[in-house]
């Protein structure tokens, strides 16, 4: 079983629970039988077992009972027989227990061989099971000889002697132990071990030194005791190699100096100080020597016996253990940092999210409250970014909004949050800032945004408009940010570029806009939507041409409600699209019932405005075909009216869309000519049937010579692309003659008929006028 893809110290992390488990053990056949099975799980193993010599004494899974004893000896031995009887084919490892002599685990597995990080983590089990049955040994030898008598250790009082050295060291090792199960600092672990073990080994000296991350020939003094100060200074840090702790890092094992001066001159401090025995033991850290703790004595007779080997060797062990364990958990921590980050913040700009900038507003609110301090939020959102995306591609408007963020975050003071909450949208948070310096704020950031930003060959110039809140009473985090959404939509219906902050006029516009679409929402059950039609009349003849049908709302309590107070509202709440179906379907029922009625004849054509919203639609063309079905028209009865804006928008999409109306007989006219993006190119592409002259031309017409010379242009240019000029908002018989010398085709407006419900305007269009 090779370790978890992506889990980093996957190794240190199972030996801190397998150092726990084992430590809660006072019986060595049941810490044999822990380990073995411990061992097991780690590896994915179909058996482990314990071999000491030529027998095998503990054997943990059910399929090692089928393989002879000698074969598992052989494997122990080195033989590792790729086919085990009883086994079959399985790959095999072999790890000695340390400190228990001529004893090996021996692991066997089918499937995949074993990985290296799998290797030193049966290392690693290994020595703690080692470790432990040493000092389990040693409390069962102290058991025994306490049961002799006292007669018997009075005869044995060396042994006894020995025998609570050992318990002294395995009750300084239990400590450890503990303080690493129970994720002490790993200062206090460090200072336990170089203390237990100068109390153990009754030494003046002792020191603990790790490689230096920074510098890996060098090693740094971690802990020490019964080292003077002015040395501390001098071996803070010392070069690996120099030494008798250094050469036991270099050597990867256990260095004994009997003679310090002889091994160790470059250590001038501690041989002036009459420092004359040294012994260091290598530290591991995930299978490597990263340092080691050495011991030294001022006594010339001094002599490291065996015993005192193994109890440096364990203590040494147990730093490494703790440096594994400390390992581990901070790969923990920097996984858990990771993960944090990445769900507080937005991954494309690394600013905060609207979670962390929602924590951070409820922080600076609850300080405010007590403090009294100013809060406001800002609400920034980029004009026409949607423009971007499309034209360029997504990748320029990631680097646009890259770059944008960082404007911010330079036209902000350092302590100001600055978060990405989705899409072009950008929240600001600043604390202790008057009207004037929020205001000031807004205005640098509108200004930072509306700099040219070169993005890969492209040159983009963006506005924003913002939204400004501010908390002068107690209020959630989640209104005040809503308010500042809110000032923001106000500032952007007011034009590109604008800063608007949030008053209680916004708020009631807000609830009654609230109240407003939720009405709308049923307007069109309750039959409330009417149309109205304006005529069109023909300036050669002066006869009604046609008409355009104009929705209207008939509201319970308001009345007849204007399109300009209702349709926006519509095409926000997506209500638009069924809207214009209605239209539809009523505009050819009633131009049905006129021609069946023979109030118009063939040539009457009716015009039907679309929105953008409706032109995109994937189900247009199935629409007017429906509604032209159910009221038996052809398509030359409907004239469909689509602003410059809407043309303009994705060429593309238009000409193909355009085809598939042309395809069912429609005429087309291009809506408010002259106010959008007007190209001649795309005009002649477009394949049109006609052009309306706004009226904000054609009301300048007798006092405004542009104005003449503008529509002048825009009827010659109808002219020669074989279009009809037709003139909206005539209001005056002025306007009407210079409408008739300029040549313009047909006209509509107030002079010639106001827009009327049916039967009035079917009166109208009967007289002719």
């Amino acid at each position: 079983m090779a370790p978890p893809a992506g889990a980093a110290h996957w190794s240190t992390e199972q030996l801190a629970s397998f150092l726990t488990a084992m430590a809660l053990h006072d019986d060595a056949e049941r810490a044999v039988e822990c380990a073995l099975a411990a061992v097991a799980q780690a590896v994915g193993a179909a058996f482990v077992a314990m071999v000491t010599g030529e027998e095998v004494t503990a054997v943990h899974g059910a399929e090692g009972a089928a393989v002879p004893a000698e074969s598992v000896v052989a494997a122990a031995a080195g033989g590792l027989p790729s086919l085990l009887p009883g086994l079959g084919s399985c790959e095999l490892l072999v790890v000695p227990v340390v400190g228990v002599e001529g004893t090996a685990l021996v692991a066997a597995r089918r499937g995949g061989a074993f990985e290296a990080e799998e290797l030193v983590l049966v290392r690693g089990m290994a020595g703690i099971l080692g470790l432990t049955l040493r000092m389990l040994r040693s409390v069962e030898a102290d058991r025994r000889l306490r049961a002799r008598g006292e007669a018997q250790a009075a005869e044995n009082e060396h042994l006894v002697v020995i025998l609570q050295e050992r318990q002294q060291l395995l009750e300084r090792l239990f400590e450890i132990q503990r303080s690493i199960s129970h994720r002490a600092p790993i200062e206090s672990v460090f200072d336990a071990i170089t203390k237990g073990a100068g109390l153990l080994l009754g030494d003046g000296v002792v020191a603990l030194r790790l490689i230096d991350t920074d510098d890996p020939g060098y090693l740094r003094l971690v802990a020490c005791v019964g080292v003077k100060p002015e040395i501390v200074e001098a071996i803070r840090r010392t070069p690996v190699g120099q030494g008798v702790g250094g050469r036991a890092v270099a050597q990867g094992e256990l260095v004994i100096a009997d003679l310090y001066e002889a091994t160790s001159r470059r250590f001038h401090h501690f041989i002036q100080d009459g420092l004359h025995t040294a012994m260091a033991a290598p530290v591991h850290a995930d299978g490597k020597v990263v340092g080691s703790l050495l011991v030294a004595s001022y006594r010339a007779d001094r002599r490291y016996s065996d015993a005192e080997q193994y109890v440096l060797l364990s203590f040494a062990e147990h730093v490494s253990l703790a440096l594994n364990d400390a390992n581990a958990i901070g790969a923990i921590r920097q996984s858990y940092a990771v993960v944090l980050h990445q769900a507080t913040h937005d991954p494309l700009t690394e600013l905060a999210n609207r979670a962390l900038v929602l924590d951070r507003i409820r922080a600076a609110l609850a300080e405010a409250e007590a403090t009294g301090e100013d809060l406001s939020v800002l609400f920034v959102d980029l004009d026409g970014f949607k423009r971007i995306n499309d034209s360029l591609g997504h990748s320029v408007g990631d680097e646009v909004l890259i770059r944008i963020a960082e404007r911010l975050q330079g036209a902000v003071r350092a302590d100001d949050v600055v978060a990405r909450i989705g899409g072009d949208e950008f929240v600001v948070l600043c604390e202790g800032l008057s009207d004037a310096g929020t205001n000031a704020i807004a205005a640098r950031m509108s200004r930072a945004v509306s700099e040219p930003l070169p993005v890969y060959g492209h040159s983009v110039v963006l506005t924003a408009s913002i939204g400004i809140a501010r908390a002068r009473t107690a209020v959630q985090a989640e209104d005040l940010l809503r308010d500042a959404d809110v000032a923001m939509y106000r500032a952007k219906g007011l034009g590109p570029g604008r800063i608007e902050s949030f008053d209680e006029s916004i708020r009631v516009d807000m609830l009654d806009r609230l109240v407003l679409e939720q009405s709308l929402h049923r307007a069109l059950g309750r039959d409330e939507l009417r149309l109205h039609y304006q005529p069109v009349v023909e300036l050669s003849t002066g006869r009604c041409v046609g008409a355009e049908a104009l929705i209207r709302w008939e509201h319970p309590q308001r009345g007849l409600v204007m399109p300009d107070a209702f349709i926006q509202v519509a095409e926000d709440a997506g209500l638009i699209v069924p809207f214009g179906a209605w239209v539809l379907d009523e505009a050819c029922r009633q131009r049905a019932a006129w021609e069946r009625d023979r109030r118009c004849d063939d040539s009457f054509r009716l015009s039907v405005n679309l929105s953008a919203r409706q032109f995109a639609d994937a189900d247009l063309v199935g629409t007017i075909e429906g509604a032209l079905e159910r009221a038996g028209l052809t398509g030359s009865a409907l004239c469909l009216e689509i602003t410059e804006s809407v043309l303009m928008d994705d060429a593309r999409l238009t000409v193909g869309t355009l085809a598939d109306l042309r395809a069912l007989g429609l005429r087309l006219s291009v809506d408010d000519f002259g106010t959008g993006y007007s190209s001649l190119s795309y005009l002649k592409r477009f394949a049109l049937d006609e052009v309306k002259i706004d009226q904000s031309f054609v009301e300048g017409l007798g006092r405004d010579p542009d104005d003449e010379v503008l529509v002048r242009a825009i009827v010659s240019l109808a002219d020669a692309l074989h279009l009809e000029a037709v003139a909206e908002g005539v209001e005056t018989e002025q306007q009407l003659e210079i409408l008739r010398s300029l040549g313009c085709d047909r006209v509509q407006g107030f002079l010639l008929g106001h827009p009327a419900p049916v039967h009035p305007f079917a009166a109208g269009a009967r007289s002719g006028r």
